[in-house]
């Protein structure tokens, strides 16, 4: 990634159709649409990524989500995304689960730092598109957590900006922004851009802020 003096924006030019890629993604874009969903994906997606999804107020965003991965095809088997998780989801009985849908835990006994981690595997994989939620909670912050955005600018990988907007019933990931290594600039760039699509969560009361801890 170069340098740049302001983040960089593009929007995808085509979206991927949902119910093309076998049984698992028919049936889940078929409960998807019965339920009034639409599933705006880019296609392509960038093959390396930091995608983040906002806003996360409930526990609904999980299974719509999901449900979303698979109805597009994004699965271990073809264009598998990854989201990293607390050891004790990976262990007995549900660990199994996780890890089939793209979980991977996080040693955090580790002497290097989850981005140092986060970075290190982006040098290693040769396709990994990583999810995440900047509030890293279903509750509100009154800031973002910052591990996104410098994952992205160590692995030098573009932010893909998802939303979960509930008002409307819209998955949407298909704008990827190129960060320029001034926070304050680029999370007014990410601010403007979910202001601008007016996004509104299951609980929009919960909705993050979007500034970094002091």
């Amino acid at each position: 990634m170069e340098s740049v003096t302001a983040p960089v924006i593009v929007r995808a030019p085509a979206h991927r159709t949902p119910g093309r890629f076998g049984l698992l993604s028919r049936l889940s874009a078929w409960w998807l649409a019965r339920r009034g969903w639409r599933i705006e994906v880019a296609e392509p997606i960038p093959d390396k990524c930091v995608i983040i999804v906002y806003p996360h107020t409930s526990n609904w965003d999980f299974p719509v989500g999901l449900l979303a991965k698979w109805a597009i095809g994004l699965t271990r088997k073809h264009e598998a995304l990854c989201f990293a998780g607390k050891e004790v989801l990976f262990r007995p009985p549900w660990g199994w689960f996780f890890r089939a849908v793209g979980g991977f835990p996080v040693n955090r006994k580790a002497s290097t730092g989850f981005v140092d981690q986060m970075a290190a595997r982006f040098a290693t994989e040769p396709r990994m598109r990583f999810v995440l939620a900047p509030e890293g909670t279903r509750s509100h912050v009154p800031h973002m957590r910052s591990s996104f955005y410098y994952v992205a600018l160590a692995a030098k990988v573009p932010i893909a900006l998802g939303a979960f907007d509930f008002s409307r019933r819209r998955i949407v990931v298909d704008t990827f922004l190129t960060p320029c290594g001034d926070a304050t600039t680029d999370l007014a760039a990410i601010e403007r851009y979910y202001r601008d699509i007016e996004v509104r969560g299951y609980a929009p009361e919960n909705a993050g802020v979007w500034r970094f801890r002091d």
